[in-house]
């Protein structure tokens, strides 16, 4: 398979000059892994900047290059982008083209993992052919494939997504971290509604403050999601207000939900044998569940899902 680099980037970076017509066999951003006519963008990354590998990704047979800023490309033609990972991610998903018609994304500090699984489940008891992505793998109707990530990089992801679609799996629920939103891993995904779990004090080894972690998360909401999309948001804590907040402020379709949620609202817990009673209420109208499973943030996780 192969694209002209029109059809990579689509408008969203110049084409050089003399290049509308260059036909891309592949993209990556590991220089080992480059082949003759790919496309390799040189990512900046925590400890090292892709554009050290620019010469070997150019003796392997790169025909393009990405960047964030003018390089030294040795006439191989130069695509500058004030974001090479949120272009690398959008070209990975016109790359590969396919992807679950419908697919959800959850994220928050805890919870993401379970979130995920329960809204697996519940397409697959509604009779969908369903997977969910995250730490535990890519979970589909074929079985299990680990994954190094609870979000993949970009190409990874988009290339899991084509062979869901390829497998006629039409729902997907991802996991949405904080480094993978931070470094646009999921920006190629056309995502329909999004979840928010709960935020503590996490990954400061990698975001410089509480309020950088946060603001990761809420890419999710204020720059992935379109305008009246779905954002469903556990509002009982203060960062789940903020959340609700800045969602609305994006013109999201907010619904709250937990023991203060308008939307879902838990109105009582009962602690029974292998799990919990549960009585609720959905836009007003009472609903009672028994849950088998044990733990408030449970109750909180499945009523997200």
């Amino acid at each position: 398979m192969s694209l002209t680099l029109p059809e990579l980037i689509e408008g969203d970076a110049l084409i050089p000059a003399g290049a509308v017509r260059l036909a891309v066999e592949g993209i990556t951003a590991d220089s080992r892994a480059v082949k003759p006519g790919f496309l390799f963008a040189a990512l900046p990354g925590t400890h090292v900047d892709g554009a050290a590998y620019i010469p070997q990704a150019i003796a392997a047979g790169a025909v393009a290059i990405v960047a964030g800023a003018a390089v030294d490309t040795q006439g191989v033609p130069l695509i500058i982008s004030e974001t090479p990972r949120r272009l690398f991610a959008r070209m990975a998903a016109r790359f590969h083209g396919r992807q679950p018609r419908t697919i959800v994304a959850v994220t928050g500090t805890s919870g993401k993992t379970s979130v995920a699984t329960f809204v697996r489940e519940i397409w697959t008891a509604l009779g969908y052919r369903a997977a969910s992505l995250g730490t535990v793998g890519v979970v589909s109707p074929s079985g299990i494939v680990e994954l190094e990530h609870t979000t993949p990089d970009a190409m990874k992801l988009q290339e899991m997504a084509a062979k869901l679609a390829d497998e006629n799996v039409d729902y997907l629920a991802i996991e949405a971290s904080s480094h993978g939103l931070d470094q646009y891993r999921l920006d190629g995904l056309k995502i329909m509604a999004a979840g928010f779990t709960n935020l503590s004090h996490d990954h400061l080894d990698y975001h410089p403050t509480v309020e950088d972690y946060f603001n990761a998360k809420m890419r999710l909401f204020e720059e992935l999601l379109e305008p009246g999309s779905k954002a469903v948001i556990n509002v009982d804590t203060p960062q789940g207000l903020e959340a609700a907040k800045r969602a609305r402020a994006q013109g999201m379709n907010v619904w709250s939900v937990g023991a203060a949620g308008e939307t879902i609202r838990a109105l009582s817990v009962t602690r029974e044998a292998g799990g919990q009673h549960v009585e609720g209420a959905v836009k007003g109208r009472a609903y009672a569940v028994h849950l088998p499973l044990v733990g408030d943030f449970q109750v909180s996780n499945a009523l997200i899902a």
